[in-house]
């Protein structure tokens, strides 16, 4: 899906690297939106540069699962709303497509209860905005993939003109930070994504699989939604709601990653989304390539952003140079497991339809979710999906005393 444009944008700033826009923007006025959008794009060349008359342009958020936007699980509807109405005023059409989560079933009434409960049913009545509740998917062949030659897409994507990529700042306690690039994974229906994590339980072989998708949907500009990001055990339930006031945008989805994990303080080499980039040649591997246009990114650095707690574990990017490679190899289960709490727990099932391996099951006696460590790939889909915040990630066996002795915690 090709949907770049070749066509030089004149009067606007292009340094030697990626560009990537930054604006800052308090809150999600509409006003106020309305400005920092116009700022944010301005470098870019503004929504001229990425849409064109006439033309049917995908929306592509980052809705979890059906929760409301002030949990900062999901891009905020009021953004999606004013990115909408430049579209249009540039003269193309605007339609938000999605599928959420992982462990649900690609169907409308999901669709429409993700979109009602995140309040996009009421933005989309108030700024004419189209919502797809097409359900259909196809599977397509993409043999320039590292990995992923062979992939589900949502029909709507394949059916546009061109795509832009909406996506949240948050924390991943699988893939470390979630933005830009992950973002893409949400074109992928329903159930699909679980048979994903089953396959590719690993984070550097599911990491290419993302760059795959995300290469084949080739977005023409991604915003960063970071006026209400997340810190913490994101991306779900267990993270917390952090205020930024900021936006990120430009046409390199790892670009403007790579600018994120800058802000927020986070170690690229531990993303491993941008680690497989960086072998791929996407992007130099040198963070101080990066840098951002608009508000510069040293002004917009978050001192004591709290990261997941599988930031520093094995699997993940140890920090600690007392371990190398090999042993980080065979140390690779020793992570952090799920472990549902009773009294938190509601046996809402989410977490056993999640989970991509059926390693939950719920215990009707206890009043508490159970997991089978033998089946558990850590993926923590569980975790993620889990609308009560009731499954915490904690190391047993031999990781619990490394993490007392500061190796993996």
């Amino acid at each position: 899906m090709g949907h770049k444009h070749d066509e030089q944008v004149s009067g606007a700033y292009r340094p030697e690297g990626p560009v990537v826009a930054a604006a800052r923007c308090v809150d999600y006025d509409a006003k106020r939106l309305r400005t920092a959008l116009d700022e944010l794009l301005a470098p870019l060349g503004g929504m001229a540069a990425f849409v064109k008359p006439g033309e049917r342009i995908a929306l592509k958020p980052n809705i979890l699962f059906a929760t409301s936007p002030d949990r900062a699980i999901i891009t905020h509807p009021e953004l999606v709303g004013m990115v909408a109405s430049l579209v249009k005023e540039a003269g193309a059409h605007p339609v938000v497509v999605e599928s959420p989560g992982t462990g649900v079933v690609h169907a409308r009434p999901v669709i429409e209860r993700a979109f009602r409960k995140a309040g996009y049913q009421d933005v989309a009545e108030r700024y004419g905005l189209e919502l797809s509740f097409e359900t259909d998917w196809r599977a397509v062949s993409v043999p320039e993939a590292v990995l992923a030659k062979r992939i589900e897409v949502l029909s709507p994507i394949l059916e546009v003109d061109g795509v832009i990529n909406l996506a949240k700042f948050k924390t991943h306690m699988f893939m470390v930070f979630t933005g830009a690039t992950k973002n893409l994974f949400g074109v992928i229906p329903g159930l699909n994504k679980a048979a994903y994590h089953a396959r590719l339980n690993d984070r550097r072989r599911f990491a290419e699989m993302l760059l795959d998708v995300a290469y084949f949907v080739g977005p023409r500009l991604s915003i960063v939604d970071g006026i209400l990001g997340m810190e913490g055990d994101g991306p779900g339930t267990g993270g917390t709601p952090r205020h930024l006031g900021i936006l990120l945008a430009g046409e390199d989805m790892v670009a403007v990653d790579v600018a994120c994990c800058r802000i927020a303080g986070i170690e690229t080499s531990a993303v491993p989304v941008l680690a497989a980039a960086r072998d791929r040649g996407l992007w130099s591997g040198r963070e101080d390539d990066v840098e951002t246009v608009g508000v510069p990114l040293e002004e917009l650095r978050v001192r004591d952003f709290v990261m997941p707690g599988s930031y520093k574990g094995i699997g993940v990017g140890v920090r600690s140079g007392l371990i190398d490679a090999p042993l980080r190899r065979m140390l690779r289960h020793m992570n952090r497991m799920p472990r549902p709490k009773a009294g938190r727990c509601t046996l809402c099932a989410a977490c056993e339809r999640g989970c991509p391996v059926k390693a939950v099951t719920m215990d009707q006696k206890a009043k508490v979710a159970k997991v089978d460590d033998a089946l558990c790939i850590r993926c923590y889909c569980c975790h993620e999906v889990c609308p009560s915040a009731a499954i915490d990630l904690e190391f047993t066996g031999m990781a619990r005393l490394l993490d007392k002795i500061g190796i993996v915690g």
